[in-house]
C-alpha cells in the first residue's frame, strides 16, 4: 500500500519499519544504562593467578605493585650457574622445530603468559613462552638467513 505525501509516494511498510527502528535506537540510547551504579561502570579488573574478580572503581587510587614488571636478567657468565630468568627459559617444554608435516602453527604447543613478556609474539593471554630452538629458528628465518655470499 502506498501513501502519497506532497507528491512523494512512500510505502506504508517502509514508514512502519523506520518508526520501529527509530524507537529501538531511541530506547537503547536513552535507557541502556539506567540500571548502572553511578560509582561503578560495570568494568571488572581481575587477578591473573587467583581467578578472583572485583569491581573496578574509577576512584580507586591504590598504588600498583610494579616490582615484578621488569624482565629478569638474561646475562649468562661462562662457568657460573645461569640465573633464574635463563633457567626458566631453558626449562620450557621442547617444541619441535622445524614444524612436523601438516602442522601450520609455529606456536601450536607454546604457552602464552604475561610472565614471558616482552616478546614480539603475543595474544590475549600474554606473550609466547618460546624455547631457545623456536627463537633461533625464527631469527634465522627457518635456515633462510645465511651469512653474506655472492648469491
Amino acid at each position: 500500500m502506498n501513501l502519497s505525501i506532497g507528491g512523494i509516494k512512500i510505502r506504508v511498510e517502509v514508514l512502519i519499519l523506520i518508526a520501529a527502528a527509530s524507537f529501538l535506537i531511541f530506547t537503547q540510547t536513552t535507557w541502556a544504562c539506567s540500571t548502572c551504579d553511578a560509582g561503578k561502570e560495570g568494568f571488572y579488573g581481575g587477578a591473573l593467578k587467583t581467578n578472583e574478580f572485583k569491581a573496578f572503581d574509577l576512584g580507586d587510587n591504590t598504588p600498583v605493585d610494579t616490582s615484578k614488571w621488569g624482565m629478569p636478567s638474561l646475562v649468562v657468565t661462562p662457568g657460573e650457574k645461569p640465573g633464574a630468568g635463563v633457567q626458566n627459559i631453558l626449562d620450557r617444554p621442547y617444541q619441535s622445530v622445524p614444524l612436523p608435516e601438516g602442522q601450520m602453527s609455529m606456536f601450536a604447543n607454546t604457552e602464552f603468559k604475561p610472565e614471558c613478556c616482552p616478546n614480539a609474539y603475543s595474544n590475549g593471554s600474554g606473550c609466547a613462552c618460546m624455547t631457545v630452538n623456536q627463537y633461533n629458528y625464527l631469527v634465522s628465518r627457518g635456515g633462510n638467513n645465511v651469512p653474506y655470499s655472492e648469491y
